[in-house]
């Protein structure tokens, strides 16, 4: 039930949260983007997951997109968000960077990651350019996979 409960509210995000966003905001493809912007995402993401490790939710949650703070509204809301679906981002064993692409329109960094419970999954970053021109995560799709390494 549990579960059950905390795929809903992804689902809800998906569709209340980042669709919206996907189809009013200007789409920059993955294609389009510099070295350097690919470097600045990736530096983005580390970031975060480097709060997270240190359970700095203030941290983190500065690299959530300006709609996403606004939604959530506080640390402690995203802190709660992260432990109820997104564990595997909290304490992952292993983290290895992939293919940085467009899904729908938006840049994604495709990020591979073993749990703490040992289970892996490929966890999509999606990004956005905020008004003030930094990179900030503007949503996170987790999807598990099959026993697999780096």
């Amino acid at each position: 039930r549990a579960r059950a409960m905390r795929r809903s509210f992804r689902v809800l995000i998906f569709w209340f949260i980042l669709f919206p966003i996907w189809s009013s905001s200007p789409a920059l493809s993955a294609e389009a983007l510099s070295g350097e912007d690919a470097g600045h995402i990736r530096g983005v993401i580390e970031k975060q997951l480097d709060a997270l490790q240190r359970d700095n939710w203030t941290e983190a949650f500065s690299y959530a997109a300006p709609f996403l703070q606004e939604k959530f509204g506080s640390p402690d809301t995203f802190r709660r968000m992260i432990m109820g679906g997104y564990g595997i981002v909290h304490r992952p064993q292993t983290v290895s960077f992939k293919a940085l692409e467009e899904i729908g329109g938006r840049p994604a960094q495709n990020v591979f990651m073993v749990g703490p419970d040992g289970k892996s999954a490929m966890v999509v970053y999606f990004m956005e350019k905020t008004p003030a021109g930094a990179w900030a995560i503007s949503g996170v799709s987790i999807m598990p996979l099959a026993d697999q390494s780096a």
